[in-house]
């Protein structure tokens, strides 16, 4: 990841002492192409080919927009909605795994994650990809958690605070325990949801400003850089 000076956020000293670390993974912990344009096209096309419009859900994410269009559907034709989530569902597993192939965790964060947890603090990943494309790259890198919480682990995903929720309880750890660091707005703000502490990262090229909407308690623009904050 590419290294740079950021101003720590104005309240990182609310990081200090906390004891459990949650991590967003794409683009947090691993540098991983997904194809999101891509994926949506896949998912319209599932839609499209079963006669409904993907139009009234343009502006959801695309889990979100299965997730509505089928409980819309199963009412009247729950054959019919079950096929477009089953379909869906594959196309999206089938782009996850492609791209998982060729995804490498970013310079230094196998060696952070096993520091932290040496340290006593308990580690989990949040993430809302599916769990067999997340093993095999974790697999792949060595990267070491305490708690793994994919798309299939629980019943309602970030942004959703009650997938963090569930993370921590499995850490045994509670929100003010806690911080929550990814690379996307929605990741500091599924964080400020839940009640825990809030690290935004920098991807290569985005500035400060890309966190400016959500003001976590620090940014930083290489994920490891959050050792030195605790």
């Amino acid at each position: 990841m590419a290294q740079h000076t950021v101003e720590p956020g104005r309240r990182y000293d609310q990081l200090r002492g906390r004891r459990a670390l949650l991590f967003d993974f794409d683009g947090t912990l691993i540098h991983q192409t997904i194809d999101f344009d891509e994926m949506r096209r896949l998912v319209e096309g599932v839609f499209r080919q079963h006669g409904v419009s993907p139009d009234p859900w343009k502006g959801m994410f695309v889990l979100e927009m299965i997730e509505r269009a089928v409980a819309l559907l199963e009412g009247d034709d729950a054959e019919r909605a079950r096929s477009i989530r089953d379909q869906a569902a594959q196309a999206i597993v089938d782009l996850e795994l492609r791209a998982a192939e060729g995804a490498l965790a970013y310079a230094g964060v196998p060696e952070m994650l096993q520091s932290l947890r040496a340290a006593g603090l308990g580690v989990a990943i949040v993430t809302r990809n599916c769990r067999l494309a997340v093993e095999s790259v974790m697999a792949r890198n060595a990267l070491a958690c305490d708690v793994l919480m994919t798309r299939d682990d629980v019943a309602y995903v970030k942004p959703d605070p009650r997938h963090l929720l569930v993370a921590l309880k499995h850490l045994g750890a509670s929100v003010a325990q806690a911080v929550m660091v990814g690379d996307h707005p929605s990741d500091v703000l599924v964080g400020q949801r839940a009640g825990t502490a809030t690290v935004g990262v920098l991807t290569p090229g985005a500035g400060p400003e890309r966190f400016a909407e959500v003001d976590p308690d620090l940014v930083v623009s290489d994920v490891t850089e959050l050792i030195r904050y605790l």
